[in-house]
């Protein structure tokens, strides 16, 4: 097995130092959620969902099978993601009032945690077809979207905690650039929800940021469905055929 050239490693730690980027990304939008300033913290998140969003396919094109460098990507990307995804989504929700604070807010809140670490352990997180199995605790849309949204306390618990125990089950969600089947609905559907969440950080009472949010998650979230049932579908064939 040919060993990778210092130019080659070198590259591979830059990558690597683009990824653990997204924490500095985190970080900024944590320190603007905890000075009350959710604009600015849901365009730091979106600043951390376009690096985690571009890390990858860079790193599939440059780092290859005989690359050898101290740290794994797979991993990085796993943790920087936690901390994006779960964590300061998660404050997000306590800091604004978004969830109750009373019992039922700390039991929601927990269940987003405990649910989310486990996924986030899972060994198969996605399928052969690059479809995420099980909801992939991507908090850093769904509480930004509930927020644009102007969504009640009712309506964010029900939908954190259904979502929340969706992460256990098999149920597919799309992933935006590896799911084959799907690719280009879901690439349009998450740009049209990411640009909903950007005219919403500026101006959340906007009816467009609303329509656009709405109208991405429909997209992506229709398909995943029709995944999810095709998926049924066929595993209750192959099952009928032993």
């Amino acid at each position: 097995m040919a060993k990778s050239t210092p130019n080659h490693h070198d590259w591979t730690l830059v990558l690597h130092g683009f990824t653990a980027s997204g924490a500095l990304a985190g970080m900024a939008a944590l320190v603007a959620v905890l000075d009350g300033k959710a604009s600015v913290a849901i365009l730091w998140l979106l600043v951390a969902q376009l690096i985690d969003g571009v890390d990858g396919p860079i790193a599939r094109r440059i780092i290859t099978e005989d690359s050898s460098t101290t740290f794994d990507g797979y991993i990085l990307d796993l943790v920087v993601d936690f901390f994006t995804c779960v964590v300061v989504p998660g404050v997000f929700l306590w800091r604004f009032g978004m969830i109750p604070h009373g019992f039922l807010g700390t039991v929601t809140l927990s269940l987003l945690l405990v649910f989310s670490a486990l996924w986030f352990s899972k060994r198969e997180q996605q399928d052969n077809d690059g479809w995420f199995i099980g909801f992939p605790a991507a908090w850093n849309v769904v509480v930004p979207t509930l927020w644009v949204l102007g969504a009640g306390q009712t309506a964010n618990t029900v939908c954190i905690l259904a979502l929340s125990f969706l992460t256990m089950t098999s149920v597919r969600f799309a992933h935006t650039t590896q799911s084959k089947l799907w690719r280009p609905w879901n690439i349009t559907g998450v740009a049209v929800w990411s640009l909903g969440l950007l005219i919403g950080s500026f101006d959340s009472s906007r009816l467009e940021a609303s329509l656009l949010c709405f109208l991405g998650a429909l997209m992506t979230i229709g398909a995943s469905f029709a995944h999810s049932v095709a998926v049924s579908h066929d595993e209750r064939a192959a099952t009928a055929l032993l």
